[in-house]
């Protein structure tokens, strides 16, 4: 292999090295939340229990997903998945929005404004 392939692979390596860090460092908050009105020896095995359960889900995620990667049938429902979200944000910012502000503009409008008279 060339230097420079080995140097994207690792780069991609240190990067995913560091969301896995970030991920186990939110179970830990989120389950150190969830467990804080626990007596302290039940805490402790509901702390254990949790990471090590959320350690074998991602290696087993990891797993199942080397796999479904190479079906094209996979790939192509998170590729329909994806342009589903993106047109449905497009849509919803600009086609939505302009209803709304121009239901806006035509409350602003027929709304009469209050006059105050002191006498």
């Amino acid at each position: 292999m060339e230097w420079g392939l080995l140097a994207e692979y690792g780069w991609v390596l240190l990067v995913l090295i560091g969301l896995e860090g970030i991920l186990a460092a939110d179970n830990a908050l989120v389950l150190a939340i969830m467990v804080k009105h626990l007596p302290e020896e039940e805490r402790k095995k509901a702390l254990f229990y949790g990471l090590f359960g959320a350690f074998v889900l991602r290696l087993g995620s990891l797993f199942i997903i080397s796999f479904l990667v190479d079906v094209w049938q996979m790939q192509a429902i998170g590729a329909a998945y994806l342009l589903f979200i993106s047109l449905n944000h497009l849509f919803r910012k600009f086609i939505l929005h302009r209803n709304e502000d121009e239901s806006a503009e035509d409350a602003a409008i027929s709304k009469p404004k209050k006059v105050q008279v002191f006498g």
